[in-house]
């Protein structure tokens, strides 16, 4: 599972909206309902920037990407990647230690089917495919547009109704360095880190889905960020997790028994001689 943030936009989502209608127009969703049009995510987002500079970005950009194990787990299916979308930005939500859901915030996701390579895939890089091939198998992943800005149209009923009394919107921005702050300007933050652990988290709880160790957050940053230790003990580890490994252990402590037998065989011979 790869959960990625991209880097917010400062002007209108419309150029965004519309490059993710190529693979067909409407059939956005949002937390409690479906079917959306691109014209009404644009508007949504664009309207829903109360106290925000000219500089400061006006949305991000999450991307959920199962892996084809765990596309297959799900039979490739489009309600359960549906329902696994706004799990994932309940976790999104809570990241920021605000107390908020993902009904707190204005955002719209859309599910694709196809990938293409690009120029940054070793593949193209070794000249094994072209630029703009397709992918084999299932390649269904989903793209959100969220606001930087809470609900401003759910943030006026809750104080209305007396729920809140924050004399302003929050501002939520995935792109924080604060880590879950107590104290000083800024409280709460985000932890990108422990997003993706959480969204690959949800997907096993929410489907069943018995995740192998090399299929883990944990295993893919720990090869790439860890120390040589690290990297050797989790690959030991991985390596006693596949189902051949007993067997591989077996067969090791075999011929480790033929040969010390050969070689009680040798010495017999070389003192009869």
């Amino acid at each position: 599972m790869i959960a990625k943030i991209s880097n917010g936009g400062k002007g209108s989502c419309i150029g965004l909206v519309q490059y993710l209608e190529k693979e067909g127009e409407g059939n956005w969703f949002t937390h409690d309902k479906g079917n959306i049009d691109a014209s009404q995510v644009t508007s949504s987002i664009d309207a829903n920037r109360k106290h925000l500079g000219q500089q400061d970005d006006k949305y991000y950009q999450v991307i959920l990407s199962p892996s084809q194990s765990e596309l297959n787990h799900l039979g490739n299916n489009r309600h359960q990647m549906e329902a696994f979308t706004r799990g994932a930005m309940d976790q999104y939500a809570s990241q920021f230690g605000k107390g908020i859901k993902s009904t707190d915030l204005v955002w719209f996701a859309k599910i694709e089917q196809a990938r293409t390579f690009s120029h940054t895939d070793k593949a193209v890089q070794q000249q094994q495919r072209v630029e703009g091939e397709s992918k084999e198998g299932p390649q269904t992943h989903v793209h959100i547009i969220v606001s930087r800005t809470e609900d401003l149209t759910r943030y006026q009923q809750k104080k209305q109704a007396g729920e809140i009394d924050r004399k302003h919107p929050l501002k939520l921005s995935p792109a924080t360095n604060h880590r879950a702050t107590s104290q000083g300007a800024v409280q709460g933050g985000f932890d990108r880190t422990e997003f993706k652990q959480a969204v690959e988290a949800q997907f096993d709880r929410q489907f069943g889905y018995q995740r192998p160790l090399t299929e883990t957050f944990n295993y893919a940053n720990t090869l790439q960020k860890g120390s040589q230790e690290e990297r050797l003990a989790l690959r030991l580890e991985a390596l006693k997790q596949q189902p051949n490994h007993l067997n591989w252990e077996q067969s090791k402590v075999k011929s480790s028994e033929v040969e010390r037998e050969k070689d009680q065989d040798r010495s017999k011979e070389n003192f009869t001689l």
